[in-house]
């Protein structure tokens, strides 16, 4: 039982070819002793006085296990926000994929550009993978896919100018849905199946946040489209 944290202790301070290592030993102690209990001599095995002693002694290497075990996912919390904080510092932007900065970016980077690959990191995840398209989809999940504590994420968010994380996801919608009303054949196609493509669960959320992000109703939006497009019937 003592031995159970080390391959979590393997996992993260050392490579990853020690997880299996230690594994492998641990699994090979207690199939070892398995075997070996069966040839103990009958004088030798446990009275009953022993083995309440015994209980006494594994709860207490179960509780030291499980201290172990805390602080162990304490530093590799510790030392992962370390490796991330030392990749930004070391992240060079507009260099890497030879794109441009806008002045956004060149600004942001200035005041605190360690946290500008993160949100590029964000980005890619949210908005590549179209995470924004699932309407139950929050920081937390974004955390568990990025293996980043939501604090580090929540300040790269506002950082490149966003007020929060359901502002960028919903900036992310919006945004979808005039790509979508752009691409469609909206004679075929309702304002719901719009809404509803781009991650809103509701047309009195999507109207809202439309307007809060577009400063016009979403109605409005289409009528400037028709008026740009032609006359074309669209089905509200």
């Amino acid at each position: 039982m003592f031995l159970v944290p080390l391959p979590l202790g393997a996992y993260i301070f050392l490579e990853k070819k020690y997880l299996y290592l230690y594994t492998f030993f641990i699994l090979l102690i207690i199939v070892a002793a398995m075997l070996l209990s069966e040839s103990v001599p009958p004088h030798y095995r446990l009275t009953y006085a022993n083995r309440t002693q015994l209980t006494i002694s594994d709860v207490f290497v179960f509780l030291e296990n499980m201290y172990i075990i805390s602080v162990l996912l304490f530093y590799n919390d510790k030392i992962r926000k370390l490796e991330v904080i030392k990749e930004y510092h070391n992240y060079k932007p507009g260099l890497s994929d030879g794109t441009e900065e806008t002045p956004d970016i060149v600004a942001i980077s200035k005041k605190d550009e360690k946290f500008v690959l993160l949100f590029e990191n964000i980005r890619s995840v949210i908005e590549e993978q179209h995470h924004f398209k699932n309407a139950e989809f929050t920081i937390s999940q974004l955390s568990t896919i990025m293996k980043i504590n939501n604090v580090y994420l929540s300040k790269a968010i506002k950082i490149s100018g966003y007020k929060n994380f359901s502002h960028y996801i919903n900036k992310c919608r919006v945004n979808y849905v005039k790509e979508l009303l752009q691409e469609s054949d909206i004679q075929k196609v309702t304002l719901m199946y719009i809404y509803t493509e781009a991650g809103f669960s509701n047309q009195s959320t999507f109207n809202r946040v439309f307007k809060q992000i577009e400063n016009i109703t979403p109605s409005e939006y289409v009528d400037n489209l028709f008026r740009q497009n032609g006359n074309i019937q669209f089905t509200l």
